[in-house]
């Protein structure tokens, strides 16, 4: 048999791992099967650009961040039948049986368009797919996306860093926060290091009470605010000292934007060890022959039953982007 392993969408710490397992554990079930690796993501699929991989590759990358075969959007991919079809003809023509693909919900989405033109061709190639994302917006209502406890991991220290300097300076910072329309990674992020708010996109926000709030805090206050909040950083400072300015108060107020530096770096063991176990679960269920599939799991050792690509890439029947009331509750009960 021969196998090929693509990352896609923007990277995540976890899919080094994700490579890796499906590497090791392919040939250490069966050695005659080959491993390829597509480059650039999607963009190499398109390209025919492919590369072998054996277990001298993969040697010391599961901690590893970002991926080491390289991730290219292209979003054109899910609605372009011509790219469809030439991504389609190159697994077809490079004899691929399984195409393991981990990546966010385009990626997911692409991978549904090209396995409908697979089967309408009558080509042989099976895709298995894995969410890869620090969102956590790829069917988070079946599992949870690799990455996202990394990127946890890193907003939590760049928190403490900030409470420091806000402590010291009595100031208040507004924290951006990645997590496109998905509020989970703000809102986690701000449960595990203490932050005083979360403001989460499509929220009505109060910001009286917000500025009130601020007040009785008075020393180190940190407002998160999500990526998909439709008010920037500027503007939100811009209210708060309107606020202030109209009840006598000053309060030092600065912005600080640490999206980018939550995507990559050193994995979470938790996400090594289920990038692992989800990579494992495609392989072996790949040597039994599996139909093309949507595979997630909320922790080491769960094994669900695989989804099918077309319900998988319907985000209205896998997804939600807000955050459910209880774990609402659970973060107010904290303050």
């Amino acid at each position: 048999m021969k196998f090929a392993v693509l990352t896609g969408g923007g990277d995540s710490s976890g899919m080094n791992a994700f490579i890796r397992a499906i590497v090791r554990a392919t040939l250490n079930m069966r050695p005659e099967t080959s491993v390829w690796g597509v480059l650039d993501g999607w963009k190499g699929l398109i390209y025919n650009d492919f590369r072998n991989l054996d277990k001298g590759s993969v040697a010391g990358i599961a901690s590893a961040g970002g991926t080491i075969l390289g991730t290219v959007r292209v979003p054109e991919l899910a609605t372009d039948p011509i790219l469809q079809e030439t991504a389609a003809r190159n697994l077809h023509d490079n004899r691929i049986d399984y195409l393991f693909v981990c990546g966010g919900n385009g990626s997911i989405k692409a991978a549904h368009s090209i396995n409908t033109m697979i089967q309408a061709e009558k080509i042989k190639t099976k895709i298995l797919c894995a969410p890869g994302s620090i969102d956590n917006d790829v069917c988070n209502e079946f599992g949870s996306s690799i990455g996202f406890y990394s990127a946890l991991d890193k907003s939590h220290e760049m928190l403490e860093w900030i409470k420091d300097t806000a402590s010291s300076h009595r100031r208040v910072y507004l924290i951006k926060s990645m997590g496109r329309d998905s509020a989970y990674l703000a809102f986690y992020s701000g449960i595990a290091a203490g932050a005083e708010y979360v403001i989460c996109p499509g929220e009505n926000v109060d910001y009286d009470y917000l500025a009130t709030m601020i007040e009785e805090r008075d020393r180190d206050t940190r407002i998160i605010v999500a990526e998909g909040y439709d008010q920037d950083l500027h503007t939100i400072r811009k209210t708060l000292e309107d606020i202030f300015k109209k009840r006598n108060v000053i309060h030092e107020i600065r912005t600080v934007d640490m999206s980018y530096f939550q995507r990559g770096g050193k994995a979470a063991v938790s996400d090594i060890l289920r990038a692992s176990w989800v990579a494992y679960r495609m392989v072996k269920d790949a040597y039994a022959h599996a139909d093309s599939g949507f595979y997630t799991a909320y922790y080491t050792g769960h094994d669900p039953a695989p989804i099918p690509l077309h319900i998988a890439a319907d985000d209205s029947k896998t997804n939600h982007e807000g955050i459910p009331q209880d774990i609402i509750d659970f973060a107010i009960a904290l303050r």
